[in-house]
């Protein structure tokens, strides 16, 4: 499903970070959003799944829409967050075991089905590229895998509850190169199946997985196109020193 972003400004208790952002993540895609360190990335992402709210003094104003949906309509934040996950920089590894890590989200929104529980898990570790690793460890705690191993739990967790679109902020930002080549690999082949937005300071990886690219700068968007034309042809004087090394 398609989403929107539309006039969208936000901040938190008056300062404003993101100011009138209008942007179409294209479905079954990889949006990459790349800028500078503090031009709002996180924020919009933070905004779309109405997670920005649950820190103090957010406010906002314009349209998110999945679909026909209006994000920031529904009274409950919970089925927003359902159906757009968001996956951290940092790993998040429940105090769980590894089964539970990812059947967190079922079980919250009232699965209590032990064989289809029992098939979800599977299933989501194995489209996280994470079941043959984990397969016959399932009830150790999620705490005993490595780094990129937790990233890749965190995004089998995000699937399990069945996502329209799945968010990441800096995914690999502190993995080894082999960890994020297992998790831009993951990445490519979900975007058959799901919109993904992924913001990344990392140039070399935007141009390594996107499909759209999208350049934020003191919370506006600059410019915006397909991967070639970002990377090859870009119009804006900001977005040509950007992507040279020089902004």
């Amino acid at each position: 499903m398609a989403l929107y972003v539309k006039n969208f400004s936000a901040g938190f208790a008056g300062h404003q970070i993101l100011k009138t952002v209008t942007l179409r993540f294209k479905k079954n895609q990889i949006n990459v959003i790349v800028g500078p360190s503090g031009c709002g990335k996180t924020t919009l992402l933070k905004s779309i799944n109405r997670t920005a709210e649950m820190e103090k003094g957010f406010s906002f104003s314009g349209e998110i829409r999945l679909g026909k949906e209006n994000v920031y309509a529904n009274q409950d934040p919970s089925v927003i967050r359902r159906k757009i996950g968001l996956v951290f920089q940092t790993p998040v590894a429940l105090p769980l075991s590894i089964k539970e890590n990812v059947l967190f989200g079922p079980r919250y929104f009232g699965c209590r089905d032990k064989p289809k529980l029992a098939t979800v898990a599977e299933h989501c570790l194995q489209r996280a590229g994470l079941w043959a690793e984990v397969k016959d460890k399932l009830d150790l705690p999620a705490r005993t895998l490595s780094g990129g191993q937790k990233q890749r739990l965190a995004i089998a967790r995000a699937l399990a509850a069945e996502p329209e679109v799945l968010l990441l902020d800096e995914p690999c930002s502190s993995l080894d190169p082999a960890s994020t080549k297992l998790i831009e690999a993951l990445l490519l082949d979900l975007a058959g199946q799901l919109t993904i937005v992924l913001v990344t300071h990392n140039l070399f990886q935007a141009n390594r997985v996107a499909h759209e690219v999208i350049f934020l700068m003191d919370g506006q968007v600059i410019e915006s196109g397909s991967r070639d034309q970002m990377f090859s042809h870009p119009e804006q004087a900001e977005t040509k020193a950007f992507f040279s090394g020089l902004l």
